[in-house]
């Protein structure tokens, strides 16, 4: 729970301080300083453990954005290092997607994708499932217009990785409960 809510703990642990150096500065008491200084310290331990500890949030947003980078620069065998062995989009096997995701990247050559709002809406490393919605923009070498959509995706875990087992796309800033077909992807 910390490491995902770590800002949170800082703006805790400021406040905590702040108010600590301010009832020092009214009554002198050196121990207010001391026990603001402490607060204080905390904040980089936090951090340090932050960084160190993995969250199950933070690997599945970090795939995501490792699949984003393995479709910008066209490693396909990078991108489906995230995807699940039970990977099934509309009736599509694994190998097949993977087959028209070659092709896909090949006849789009997208430039770059920006991930944005990246939210886990639901993960239990007990059932070994995990719900994800974020928004994303993609854009293609030929053309500077962006191409926004929402993606929402179901994750499971394989051997101790959280990997893609489906997803749907949505439009982004109207009817955004209704599903879309991106191009490229039957």
């Amino acid at each position: 729970w910390f490491v995902d809510n770590a800002t949170g703990l800082y703006i805790l642990l400021g406040v905590i301080a702040a108010g600590l150096i301010a009832a020092w500065r009214f009554n002198q008491r050196v121990k207010f300083l001391i026990f603001a200084g402490f607060a204080l310290a905390v904040i980089p331990i936090v951090w340090i453990a932050a960084e160190l500890i993995g969250s199950d949030s933070r690997q599945l947003e970090q795939n995501v954005r490792d699949m984003a980078a393995a479709v910008e620069t066209g490693r396909v065998n990078t991108l489906f290092d995230h995807i699940a062995n039970d990977f099934d989009y509309k009736g599509l096997s694994r190998k097949a997607l993977y087959d028209l995701t070659q092709q896909a990247i090949k006849s789009n050559k997208i430039r770059e994708i920006r991930i944005t709002q990246f939210k886990v809406d639901e993960v239990s490393r007990a059932n070994k499932q995990a719900k994800v919605s974020f928004g994303v923009t993609a854009y293609a070498a030929a053309d500077d217009r962006p191409y926004p959509f929402v993606t929402k995706a179901d994750f499971v875990l394989e051997d101790g990785q959280w990997k893609m087992k489906g997803m749907r796309f949505f439009k982004t800033f109207v009817n955004t409960d209704q599903e879309i077909q991106l191009p490229g992807i039957p």
